[in-house]
């Protein structure tokens, strides 16, 4: 599902579709670039959301499997 400028790919179980939504906002109205979500209630996945991209110069998709070191990079 495309929610403004990223494609937002994954599920997201009924009930949680605030959480959706919150992360679609990091894109539409923070500037985020890439990113990934997942939630597990009660020993089930019930989110599991990831859009944008990998890398600053944009030219690697964020997949399902992306890892980040969690470090930004320096001006």
């Amino acid at each position: 599902m495309s929610e403004g400028l990223a494609e937002i790919h994954g599920i997201c179980a009924p009930g949680f579709e605030p959480v959706r939504q919150a992360f679609a906002a990091n894109f539409a109205e923070r500037g985020e670039i890439g990113a990934s979500i997942a939630v597990v209630a009660g020993g089930e996945p019930v989110v599991n959301l990831w859009a944008g991209w990998a890398d600053p110069a944009m030219t690697r998709a964020w997949r399902e499997d992306t890892l980040t070191s969690g470090r930004r990079p320096r001006p």
